[in-house]
C-alpha cells in the first residue's frame, strides 16, 4: 500500500507501512488494518500553474516582475492589436460534505465521566452507538458520549442497561452489562462516530445474559480455530407495509393497495423497473451504509416475491459472521425508519404460492478448501445428516412453514445433500465437484435465525466430525525426548542408551549433539526448566501454590507449619536466599546439594523443592548449579527423539522401568539410570551419578515431550500427531506455547495444581482427554 492517508491521531499523511511502524507496539496488525480503513486519503499538492514539461524549476534567486513592467507589456500587446484578456472568474467549488477529519478528535481509550467533566465543551467528543440483542434476538441500541475514538474494543468501556425492559432481567435486579466485541464506523452520524457491537452479561454473576448466544458461539469458534472456518450468509428479508404501532405487519410492500395479490412470482427475482424491483431505494441505501460502516457486505439482489430482497454478508471468519450479520440487520432497521416500511425476517411472510425467506449459510474449513477437499465436504454432509434434528432446532422459529419441499426447499423432516440441488438440505456447488475442493451451502436456516446459533452448531458438528480421527491418531503413538546429561555424555554412554532404547522396541527418529554455547545463547535449559527456573529466580514464595498434602508433609519433616514460616518471612527463592545468607548463588547451590532427601529437603511437586539451608527455607536452590552444568564451556548433551506404539508400552513403564526414577540408586535393575549408576566407572564417568546428576533425562508425559521437542528441536506443533490432536481437541496454539509449555498452575478438581504433575505418566489418549478437561475447567480464567 503506497498511497497515503491522513492519520486522524496526528493529522499527518502516511503510508500503510509508516502507520504500522507507528502503532505496532500498541496494537495488533488486524486492529491497525481496521484503523487504516478509517483514514481519509491524503490530498495531493498541485501547483497553481502548470509548468511546461521540459522547463527546469526556477531558481531561488528568480524574482517576480514588477507591476510597472507587467503593465508595459500589457500596453505593448494592445498596440499590436491583441486584446488584453481579462482573467476569468474562478468557478465556485462544489460544497464538500461535512465529514472532514477533525484534528481535535482524540484517538484511543475513552477517558470516561471524570475526563468529560473537565472538558469545556463536548464538541470534539465521539458518539458510540452500542448495539446488542435482547431476549427475543432483536437488536437494541443506545448512545454514549466518549472522549476519544476507539481503535480497539479494549478502548471502550463496559456499559450497562435495564435488562427488565428487554426481557433479560427482573425489575428488582435489572442491571445487565454490555461488553464491547466489535467496532464499526457510524454511517448515520459520520466520522468520527462509531457503532459498537456488544453482547449482554448478567451484572450479578458475570454469566451470559438471556439469549446471549454469542458467548457459546465464541467458545466453539475458539475451540476449532485451527480449522479456520469461513462463512457467507445470504440474508433474505421482506419489506412490509406498516400497520398499527406494535402490531406485526401482514401485507408485503409489493402487494396491491386493495389487498389483492400481484402477478405470480417470476419477473421479480433480480428484476428491474417500476412495480417489479419494489423497495430498491431501501436495498441500495442499506448496501451503501453497510459498506461505509465496515460491514462485510458482498452483494444484494431482488428476490422471488415482490418486495423481497437479499443481501449477502461474508466471507467472514469464525465469530465475525454473527457480528457482521447482526450489525447489518441493525442498519437495515435504521434505514427503514425513514422509508416508511417495515423489514420482516419472517420465514413465511405471505401465505400461498410464494417463496419463504431464508438465511442460506455457505461454509468451509481449511480441509475443504485444499486439494482433495471434496471428500471432506461429503464427510461433513454425512455428519450433518446424523444430527439433522438438532440443527433444525437452531435454525429459526416458524421454519416448518418454509421448509415444505416446495419453493426451492427440502422438507423439514427430510435430510439430503446434492450437487447444484436447490431442493436439497445441503447444496454443493458444481465448481466444488469439478475442482475437488470448495464449500457447501446449508439451505435450511430461516431468515429470522440467530447467526450465532447457526454458525455455532455448524462448527460444532464439523469440528467433532473432523477432529475425531486426528485425536484418535494422536493417542496411538508415543513420542518422547531423551537426552544424556553433560556429566555423562560420552560415546560409551551414548552406545548404552541407544542399545537400550532400540532393544525395548523404540524407534529412534532423530539424534544429535547440542553444545553448551547453543544451550546458553538460545536459553534452551531455561525454557526446559522454565517452572523450576521461575520458582528459583522470578517468583516470590507468596506467589507459589503449595498443596494441602504437601504442607502436611512439610510440617511432619520440619516440625513447623508452612503457614508459620511464611508468616515469619523465612521462605525465599534461590536468588533472594543467597542474598539473605550473604553468599553467592553457586555457594548456595553447593549447600543445597548437601541437603538430604526426607530430612532437610522436600519435594512439593514437579520441579518444586523446598530445602532448609541454615535457618531459612529456600525454593529450588539447586537451579543455579544445575544451569551451569549445561552451559559450561566444552560440554554438550546428546539427544534422542524416540517413538513407539502406545499399546506396546505405557508411559509409566517407559519412565519407571526403562528410564528409572530420579534417584538412580533406587532404579530397578536394567533401567538406564541403574546401568549408568552401577557401571559409572566402566562408562568413564568422573563420579557416580546421584539424584541431581542421574545420567539421563526423559519426558514425564506425552505433553511434556511435545513441549521439550518444541523447545530443543523446534518441532512443529501443528505437524506433530500429538500436537495436531491437542489442537483438534480445541486447545488453542497460543495457549500451548505461551502458557502451558511453561508448566503453569491450573484450576482443576477443586484446587490449583501443576499442569505437568496432572499429566505425569499418562498415556497419550488419556493425556489428550485430560488436557481437554483442564482447558474446559480454565476457559474463563
Amino acid at each position: 500500500m503506497t498511497d497515503k492517508r491522513v492519520d486522524p491521531a496526528t493529522g499527518s499523511a502516511v503510508t500503510y507501512t509508516e502507520l504500522v511502524a507507528t502503532y505496532k507496539k500498541q496494537y495488533k496488525r488486524r486492529e491497525i488494518e481496521d484503523y487504516w480503513e478509517t483514514c481519509k486519503p491524503a490530498k495531493s499538492k498541485k501547483s497553481k500553474a502548470a509548468a511546461p514539461a521540459k522547463e527546469s524549476k526556477p531558481s531561488k534567486a528568480a524574482k517576480p516582475e514588477p507591476k510597472a513592467k507587467a503593465k508595459a507589456k500589457a500596453k505593448a500587446a494592445a498596440k499590436d492589436g491583441k486584446k488584453e484578456e481579462k482573467p476569468k472568474p474562478k468557478a465556485k467549488a462544489a460544497p464538500k460534505p461535512e465529514t472532514k477529519t477533525d484534528d481535535k478528535v482524540q484517538m484511543g481509550k475513552d477517558g470516561g465521566a471524570s475526563a468529560l467533566a473537565k472538558l469545556r465543551t463536548f464538541g470534539s467528543c465521539v458518539l458510540a452507538e452500542y448495539v446488542w440483542l435482547d431476549a427475543d434476538g432483536v437488536t437494541r441500541s443506545k448512545t454514549m458520549t466518549m472522549t476519544a475514538r476507539p481503535l480497539k474494543v479494549t478502548d471502550l468501556k463496559v456499559w450497562n442497561y435495564d435488562g427488565s425492559s428487554t426481557g433479560q432481567a427482573d425489575g428488582h435486579n435489572s442491571e445487565v452489562l454490555l461488553k464491547p466485541r466489535a467496532i464499526f464506523n457510524d454511517p448515520f452520524r459520520g466520522y468520527p462516530h462509531v457503532m459498537v457491537l456488544a453482547d449482554a452479561w448478567n451484572a450479578w454473576d458475570d454469566q451470559p445474559a438471556k439469549n446471549n448466544t454469542r458467548a457459546k458461539c465464541a467458545e466453539t469458534m475458539d475451540m476449532y480455530r485451527s480449522l479456520d472456518p469461513w462463512f457467507g450468509i445470504e440474508q433474505e428479508y421482506t419489506l412490509m407495509k406498516p400497520g398499527k404501532v406494535g402490531v406485526k405487519p401482514s401485507v408485503p410492500l409489493g402487494f396491491n393497495v386493495d389487498g389483492s395479490e400481484p402477478a405470480p412470482q417470476g419477473p421479480y427475482y433480480t428484476g428491474a423497473g417500476y412495480n417489479v424491483a419494489i423497495g430498491r431505494p431501501v436495498a441500495d441505501e442499506h448496501y451503501k451504509l453497510c459498506v461505509e460502516a465496515g460491514v462485510k457486505i458482498s452483494g444484494i439482489n431482488a428476490e422471488v416475491m415482490p418486495g423481497q430482497w437479499e443481501f449477502q454478508i461474508g466471507p467472514c471468519r469464525g465469530i465475525e459472521m454473527g457480528d457482521h450479520l447482526t450489525m447489518a440487520r441493525y442498519i437495515m432497521l435504521r434505514v427503514t425508519e425513514k422509508h416508511k416500511c417495515v423489514c420482516s425476517f419472517d420465514p413465511k411472510p405471505a401465505e400461498g404460492d410464494w417463496n419463504g425467506a431464508g438465511c442460506h449459510t455457505n461454509f468451509s474449513v481449511t480441509p475443504m478448501r485444499v486439494a482433495g477437499g471434496y471428500e471432506t465436504i461429503i464427510k461433513v454432509c454425512e455428519a450433518f445428516g446424523k444430527v439433522a434434528k438438532e440443527h433444525i432446532a437452531e435454525y429459526g422459529e416458524g421454519n416448518d412453514k418454509r421448509l415444505t419441499g416446495k419453493h426451492e426447499t427440502c422438507d423439514i423432516n427430510t435430510f439430503k445433500y446434492g450437487v447444484a440441488n436447490r431442493g436439497a438440505s445441503i447444496r454443493i456447488p458444481r465448481d466444488a465437484e469439478k475442482s475437488g475442493r470448495g464449500y457447501m451451502e446449508d439451505r435450511r436456516p430461516a431468515a429470522n435465525c440467530d447467526p450465532y446459533r447457526v454458525t455455532q452448531i455448524i462448527m460444532k458438528t464439523t469440528g467433532e466430525c473432523l477432529s475425531a480421527e486426528t485425536i484418535e491418531a494422536g493417542g496411538k503413538t508415543h513420542t518422547a525426548f531423551v537426552f544424556i546429561k553433560p556429566h555423562a555424555n560420552n560415546e560409551k554412554v551414548q552406545a548404552l542408551v541407544k542399545e537400550k532404547l532400540t532393544s525395548e522396541g523404540l524407534t529412534v527418529k532423530a539424534e544429535g549433539q547440542i553444545k553448551s554455547n547453543v544451550i546458553d545463547k538460545k536459553k534452551l535449559i531455561d525454557t526446559h526448566y522454565g517452572a523450576i527456573a521461575a520458582k528459583a529466580v522470578l517468583m516470590k514464595p507468596k506467589d507459589l501454590v503449595v498443596q494441602e498434602k504437601a504442607q502436611e508433609e512439610f510440617e511432619k519433616m520440619f516440625g513447623v507449619k508452612w503457614s508459620k514460616v511464611m508468616e515469619d518471612g523465612l521462605v525465599f527463592n534461590a536468588m533472594d536466599g543467597a542474598k539473605k545468607l550473604g553468599i553467592s548463588p553457586d555457594e548456595l547451590g553447593k549447600k543445597y546439594d548437601a541437603l538430604k532427601k526426607g530430612e532437610t529437603i522436600i519435594k512439593f511437586g514437579g520441579g518444586f523443592y523446598c530445602g532448609k539451608v541454615d535457618d531459612i527455607y529456600v525454593i529450588n536452590g539447586f537451579y543455579m548449579n544445575m544451569r551451569s552444568k549445561f552451559t559450561a564451556p566444552g560440554t554438550s548433551i546428546h539427544y534422542y527423539e524416540v517413538e513407539w506404539p502406545a499399546e506396546k508400552m505405557s508411559w509409566a513403564d517407559f519412565r519407571g522401568k526403562l528410564l528409572g526414577p530420579t534417584d538412580p540408586a533406587a532404579a530397578p535393575a536394567g533401567s538406564l539410570r541403574e546401568q549408568v549408576y552401577s557401571k559409572w566407572e566402566d562408562l568413564g564417568l568422573k563420579a557416580q551419578p546421584d539424584t541431581g546428576d542421574n545420567g539421563v533425562h526423559a519426558s514425564a508425559s506425552p505433553f511434556e515431550a511435545l513441549a521439550e521437542r518444541s523447545n530443543w528441536l523446534r518441532a512443529s506443533i501443528s505437524k506433530d500427531p500429538f500436537g495436531k490432536a491437542l489442537l483438534a481437541s480445541g486447545i488453542p496454539l497460543p495457549l500451548l506455547t505461551k502458557e502451558w509449555f511453561s508448566d503453569p498452575s491450573v484450576d482443576f478438581e477443586g484446587g490449583k495444581k501443576s499442569l505437568f504433575d496432572l499429566l505425569e505418566d499418562l498415556d497419550a489418549a488419556a493425556c489428550l482427554k485430560k488436557c481437554k478437561e483442564i482447558a474446559v475447567a480454565n476457559k474463563s480464567k
